[in-house]
């Protein structure tokens, strides 16, 4: 069985700590980053939860931080779930690839930060998503097995993929629509992962709420890459270090799911042979439901569970705020960091 680890604020120091029974015990050390906290400190961690650990301190008192940290890669795949490609008109069974993209580390926040609505975003999104923290670094073609994902996925993260859909539709630029600062919550809690925690992984309860209604429920037993054979297929690509994050894809229920869902039954599949992409981007701008975007004073709540209760993530619930004005920065000012990571 794995544990649940925090990256927490108090008394104006951050600090690592293992989260047991509502309260975080401190691990000995200092780690700036995620990358250092798996190099030196995870295993201090495991040996205190072996070993009972000294004393806690209540979440309640303290400032639950992401547990990833920026800078980082944060690769995503896209249309990985079965009922959200059947949402958006897609058949399911004749996917052929394996969709990435990839978004910035600097839009991660906390599972508690508010999520900034920027002036020019009218279709602003939710994707709730199961994160995959690397353990150890890739730096050359691998095949990853479930048996031994453990060794190369250090643990699990719950996390949100906020996404600008007017920007990703009209514009088909993925990365701008979705690397606004705050648009990844992360956390409340980083799951190592144990070898016997493998039966679990495609097994695991993703669910997410807006203002109190289900938006969002399913299990991580639909997807169609399962996290093994993503790592091997991104380890051909590109390098992944400890502490970099990937997000294995959202199922249904997301906002604009249900308008491209009817657009594509009325359009017909004939039809949208003859249709640009960005025709068929204002065919669902115009369509769209503005009522299931997220709005300002929206609360988003969001868990990912085992039926067992072992692998618990936690609770996210982030609230959508207005941007402020842009103000005018001169050179000599210091940089500004928006969300609480």
């Amino acid at each position: 069985m794995g544990i649940h680890i925090a990256r927490f604020k108090a008394g104006g120091e951050v600090r690592w700590g293992w989260v047991r029974a509502g309260q975080v015990v401190p691990i000995p050390g200092k780690y700036v980053s995620l990358a250092e906290f798996l190099e030196s400190g995870q295993e201090r961690a495991w040996a205190m939860s072996t070993g009972g650990g000294g004393k806690g301190q209540p979440l309640s008192e303290v400032e639950v931080l992401s547990p990833v940290t920026s800078p980082c890669n944060v690769v995503c795949q896209g249309q990985n779930y079965r009922s959200h490609m059947l949402e958006v008109g897609q058949d399911p069974d004749t996917k052929d690839f394996n969709q990435f993209f990839r978004k910035a580390s600097s839009s991660l926040t906390s599972s508690r930060g508010d999520i900034v609505r920027p002036q020019r975003v009218r279709m602003l999104d939710y994707e709730i998503e199961l994160g995959l923290v690397i353990g150890r670094g890739l730096h050359q073609p691998m095949q990853v097995t479930r048996e031994r994902l453990h060794e190369v996925v250090a643990g699990l993260v719950m996390a949100n993929d906020v996404s600008a859909r007017d920007l990703q539709l009209l514009e088909g630029q993925w990365h701008k629509a979705k690397s606004f600062r705050t648009f990844c919550p992360v956390g409340p809690f980083l799951y190592l992962l144990s070898p016997e925690d493998r039966g679990r992984l495609m097994d695991l309860r993703l669910s997410l709420s807006v203002n109190g209604e289900l938006r969002q429920s399913a299990s991580t037993a639909e997807m169609i890459y399962p996290p093994e054979e993503t790592l091997s297929e991104l380890s051909e690509v590109m390098d992944l270090y400890p502490g970099d994050l990937v997000l294995t894809g959202t199922p249904s229920g997301v906002a604009a799911g249900r308008t491209v869902s009817r657009l594509a039954r009325s359009v017909g599949s004939f039809m949208r042979l003859f249709l640009s992409d960005r025709t068929l981007a204002k065919l669902i701008l115009k369509s769209s439901n503005p009522a299931a975007y997220l709005k300002e004073g929206d609360v988003i709540r969001a868990s990912i569970t085992s039926p067992d209760g072992v692998i618990h993530l936690g609770m996210q619930e982030n609230r959508i705020v207005a941007q402020e004005a842009m103000a005018v920065v001169e050179d000599t000012a210091p940089a500004i960091r928006v969300g609480g990571i």
